[in-house]
């Protein structure tokens, strides 16, 4: 069997993106994304009522510690992908799927970048700009994501 899966563009130019780097791909923004709208979701919306009132939910700091581990698998997984897949078809003369790959591409800085920085801000006013920036290029990389690897698999 072949270590890496080939897909000929209308063009017959080909671009190979191993199965190890699609699958830790998959797994690393699967893990990421649902431990962080997990956490998200228990952070705003999962408060229990305490003997004192309102107090986080029991979860909120397991599934916290959760997407802070599954994080460096995605940015592993993403440093694969911009070494292979996105530098061969920035070379390639194939504009299939480009636009939502260069919209990804450009949403991983500001992704990781405030991920990290929401973590080690001591100032409020940058820690709450962190912390509205990160889930926001988060979820506009999740979504671009998913339309990238389904016009992908459609086009299949």
């Amino acid at each position: 069997m072949k270590p890496e899966l080939e897909r000929q563009s209308p063009m017959g130019e080909s671009w190979p993106m191993q199965m190890f780097e699609r699958w830790t791909l998959h797994l690393g923004t699967l893990a990421t994304g649902l431990s962080g709208l997990g956490y998200g979701w228990l952070r705003y919306y999962g408060h229990v009522q305490g003997d004192f009132g309102l107090e986080p939910h029991p979860l909120q700091a397991l599934v916290q510690h959760l997407h802070v581990l599954a994080a460096p698998l995605l940015l592993f997984a993403l440093g694969l992908t911009v070494r292979g897949h996105l530098g061969s078809k920035l070379r390639s003369q194939n504009r299939d799927g480009r636009r939502l790959g260069l919209g990804l591409a450009f949403l991983i800085a500001p992704m990781v970048m405030t991920g990290y920085l929401v973590q080690v801000a001591t100032s409020p006013a940058w820690r709450l700009g962190f912390a509205w920036t990160h889930p926001l290029a988060s979820l506009l990389f999740l979504g671009a994501y998913l339309g990238h690897g389904l016009r992908a698999w459609l086009k299949r």
